[in-house]
């Protein structure tokens, strides 16, 4: 367990240390991949796992795991989100995004990063949904090549 959840006080709920035991060590690999360091991984991770259980207040527990980790990642996203425009140095995404034409990697940051609908950018950018569908495709696909999958 990481120092930081152990300074957790034990007047805070037991939700929070059993979601922490459920959820941290994947959500600590996705935030580090975004993050690109370890030290503020953490410190993203106990932030975001308190938030996210301070705000569902416990009823997450119903719900089965890969929804709940679902609705965690879009959660840890939009914190995540926030935190890049709230500080001088943005959050790091992944280098292949370099490889990919402007549309591309706006299209993809939209939808992988933001969480918006195909339907959705094709309506902002004026588009047909297939073009959208397509340029994702297209963009997932060359960041495959660059990594060798």
């Amino acid at each position: 367990m990481f120092k930081a959840v152990l300074n957790v006080p034990p007047a805070e709920p037991k939700d929070i240390r059993w979601f922490y035991d459920k959820y941290a060590a994947m959500l600590l690999g996705y935030i580090n991949g975004i993050v690109k360091d370890h030290q503020k991984a953490e410190d993203h991770l106990v932030v975001i796992l308190m938030a996210f259980a301070n705000e569902f207040n416990g009823e997450v527990k119903d719900k089965n795991y890969q929804s709940t980790w679902l609705q965690l990642r879009q959660f840890a996203q939009n914190k995540l989100a926030f935190a890049s425009v709230n500080s001088d140095q943005p959050i790091q995404k992944d280098d292949q995004l370099n490889l990919l034409n402007d549309l591309q990697k706006h299209i993809f940051c939209a939808i992988y990063y933001q969480g918006k609908s195909i339907s959705y950018l094709a309506n902002v950018l004026e588009k047909e949904e297939d073009e959208v569908r397509n340029q994702l495709k297209l963009s997932i696909d060359k960041m495959r090549r660059a990594r060798g999958n």
